[in-house]
C-alpha cells in the first residue's frame, strides 16, 4: 500500500506549523518540508530558529508524521553548496530521507560539479538525493537527469518523477520501463493539463496516471502535490482531505 505524503507546494503560503497541522489532521502519513528558499515562492525560514525547530519536531511527533523529503535545492550558476548544509543537517534531524534538487544552470560542467558536491554534502548528513527534472529548467528531461547521475558518478542518487513534468518534457510512462526500479524510491503525484502546466486533483486531468503507476515500482510512497489553485477559497484542511481522498480513489481504482 502506498504511503501518502503532503508536499509543501500544495500550500506554498502556509507557515510550517500550520502546514504540519493540516497534514496530520487530514490523515497523511507524512510530509515534505521546505527548509531552503525556492525562487519566486513564499518562504518561512526554520533553520536557525531554535524555538521553531523544536516546535516543528514536536508537531511531527504529535501528528505521527514522517518526513519524506526536503524542498528544494536549486543548482544555479552562483551556487555554493556549503550554503545548503544547514538545511540538509536540519532535514536529517527531522528524519528526512531525501533532498530534492533541480538543475537551474545552463553550463553543464558546472551543474555536474555542483551536483556531485551536493551529493557528497547530503551523504555526510545522512540524506539521499532525488533529482527532479523540470521542463522550465535546463535540467529538463528524464534523459538529462539520468545523464547527470551517470556523469557525476553518484550511483545512489534517485530520480524523482513528477507526472506533469514528465508529460510536459515530452516523456511518457513507457520511458521508465526497463530502467532500474531502485532509481524510483518515491514519486510526486498529481493530475494536470500538460499544455497549460495546470495541476489538478488526481483523476480530474488528462495525465496517464494509471500507466505511470504501472511503470513505477508497486506500492512506492507518493508525494501529493496539488497546489490550492483557489488561493484559500476552500479551507486548507478540506483541500488536503480532498487531495488525499482523490489519490486513494485513483489508487484503489
Amino acid at each position: 500500500m502506498n504511503e501518502l505524503f503532503l508536499a509543501p507546494t500544495t500550500f506554498p503560503d502556509a507557515a510550517p506549523l500550520e502546514f504540519l497541522a493540516v497534514a496530520a489532521d487530514a490523515g497523511y502519513d507524512g510530509v515534505g518540508i521546505r527548509l531552503y528558499r525556492s525562487p519566486n515562492l513564499p518562504f518561512h525560514p526554520v533553520v536557525g530558529n531554535a524555538a521553531l525547530e523544536r516546535d516543528v519536531r514536536r508537531s511531527l511527533a504529535d501528528g505521527g508524521l514522517a518526513v519524506l523529503d526536503v524542498f528544494t535545492f536549486y543548482l544555479q550558476p552562483p551556487t555554493d553548496v556549503r550554503d545548503f548544509v544547514p538545511a540538509l543537517e536540519l532535514g536529517a534531524a527531522f528524519g528526512a530521507k531525501y533532498a530534492v534538487i533541480q538543475g537551474d544552470d545552463p553550463e553543464w560542467s558546472r551543474l555536474r560539479d555542483n551536483f556531485a558536491a551536493f551529493c557528497d554534502a547530503a551523504a555526510r548528513c545522512g540524506v539521499g538525493v532525488a533529482i527532479e527534472f523540470m521542463p522550465a529548467r535546463p535540467l529538463a528531461t528524464l534523459e538529462l537527469a539520468l545523464r547527470l547521475r551517470r556523469e557525476a558518478a553518484r550511483p545512489a542518487v534517485s530520480i524523482l518523477v513528477d507526472p506533469l513534468h514528465l508529460a510536459r518534457s515530452g516523456g511518457a510512462p513507457a520511458d521508465l520501463k526497463g530502467l532500474d526500479p531502485s532509481l524510483f524510491p518515491y514519486a510526486q503525484f498529481s493530475d494536470g493539463i500538460a499544455a497549460t502546466a495546470e495541476r489538478r486533483m488526481p483523476g480530474e486531468g488528462e495525465l496517464p496516471l494509471g500507466a505511470l503507476l504501472d511503470a513505477l515500482p508497486a506500492g512506492l510512497p507518493l508525494s501529493v502535490e496539488v497546489p490550492d489553485a483557489r488561493r484559500g477559497a476552500i479551507p486548507r484542511l478540506d483541500w488536503a482531505k480532498t487531495a488525499l481522498a482523490a489519490t486513494r480513489n485513483l489508487l484503489g481504482g
